[in-house]
C-alpha cells in the first residue's frame, strides 16, 4: 500500500516538473530569426574569358581577353529553373567593351572598372528580369596588340 502511495507522489511529481520544465522552456526560448533576417548565401561563379576584337577606323589593333566572376544567391545557377546568367553576362561585356570608344587600348592607362563592372550587372540583371547578379568581378583584363599575336 505504501509503495502504491509512493508511485502515485512519484508520478505527481514528475508530471509537474515536466510541466514547470517545458512551460519554463517555451517562455525563454530564443526566438528564431525570420527568414528576412537570416544571412543570404552566395556563391560566385567563374565565366569563361572572352576575346574583344578592337577595332579603330576600320583597323584591327589587338584583342582585350578578359575574365569575369559573378557573384549571386546560392542555388540560383544551373538546375534551379532559372536561365544561367552567364552567357547574359558575356554578352553585355562584349558589347560594351566593343562598343566603348573612350578607351584606347593601344595607350592603355587606367580605366574606371567598377563603373564597367556595374553597368555590365545593371544589365544583365534588367534583361533577366530580376536582380540575379549581385556583383560582378574582374579576374583578369588583357590587352594584346594584333602584332603580338602568333600566326
Amino acid at each position: 500500500m505504501i509503495r502504491t502511495l509512493v508511485v502515485g507522489l512519484w508520478c505527481g511529481v514528475v508530471a509537474l516538473a515536466s510541466t514547470y520544465g517545458g512551460a519554463y522552456w517555451q517562455e525563454h526560448r530564443a526566438a528564431t530569426p525570420a527568414v528576412s533576417d537570416l544571412p543570404v548565401k552566395t556563391e560566385l561563379k567563374k565565366v569563361k574569358p572572352i576575346s574583344v576584337p578592337v577595332i579603330t577606323n576600320g583597323v584591327l589593333k589587338g584583342y582585350v581577353s578578359v575574365e569575369f566572376m559573378f557573384v549571386m544567391e546560392a542555388g540560383e545557377g544551373h538546375g534551379s529553373g532559372d536561365v544561367d546568367p552567364e552567357g547574359f553576362l558575356m554578352d553585355e561585356a562584349f558589347r560594351l567593351i566593343y562598343s566603348d570608344t573612350k578607351i584606347d587600348f593601344a595607350k592603355l592607362e587606367k580605366m574606371d572598372i567598377d563603373s564597367l563592372t556595374k553597368q555590365i550587372t545593371a544589365n544583365v540583371n534588367t534583361r533577366l528580369g530580376k536582380k540575379r547578379i549581385k556583383e560582378t568581378l574582374v579576374k583578369n583584363l588583357t590587352f594584346v596588340p594584333k602584332d603580338e599575336i602568333p600566326h
